[in-house]
């Protein structure tokens, strides 16, 4: 229990400079008009869908924020907890970013163009870390079975498991592949 506590202080210093960001980001939105075919481009694999305010990508973090909350409070397996903390981070590092550029008047941040392949290496990139996110979830569900059944199943769960790690291990290689390409692509 002393474990818990000591995560839950560092979780709500994070929850008070989420919603500091959130009241910067509403103040910007009343100041900025979106359109459809001009709306936030940056950082897009960070982020599930793209969105016409920046209260949006807070909707986003947020969502993000709830999913490590909810990991730590069913301590659930470090390594997906590390995988929650590390989109919540990037998430929230490119929108303070964006934030703290926008309030200088560099609004040229909003609509940063990337060329056709750095795109579509940004759309792999998204998809790659919603799978790594389901299978983490997977053996995290796996392990949570593995320590209620009974003896005759837990072979079998293990095995389930090892072939899950192999899953995420080769999808993770895959996504730092996709990461070495993307930084030899140069922005247009």
């Amino acid at each position: 229990m002393a474990g818990l506590k000591s995560i839950n202080l560092p979780l709500d210093q994070l929850k008070e400079q989420l919603a500091d960001l959130s009241r910067r980001c509403t103040k910007l939105d009343a100041v900025i008009q979106q359109t459809e075919n001009r709306c936030f481009v940056f950082e897009a694999h960070l982020f599930s869908k793209r969105s016409l305010t920046l209260c949006g990508y807070i909707k986003q973090i947020n969502r993000t924020f709830s999913s490590l909350q909810d990991a730590v409070r069913k301590d659930r397996p470090e390594m997906l907890i590390k995988h929650e903390c590390e989109q919540f981070i990037a998430q929230y590092h490119v929108l303070l970013q964006l934030v703290q550029g926008l309030e200088k008047g560099k609004a040229e941040l909003l609509y940063k163009s990337y060329s056709s392949p750095k795109e579509k290496i940004y759309q792999q990139l998204q998809k790659q870390a919603q799978y790594e996110h389901r299978l983490l979830n997977m053996i995290a569900e796996q392990e949570e079975l593995l320590v209620n059944s009974s003896y005759q199943h837990k072979a079998y769960i293990k095995e389930k498991i090892e072939a899950l790690k192999v899953r995420y291990q080769k999808c993770n290689t895959f996504t730092q592949k996709l990461e070495f390409q993307l930084e030899e692509i140069s922005d247009e």
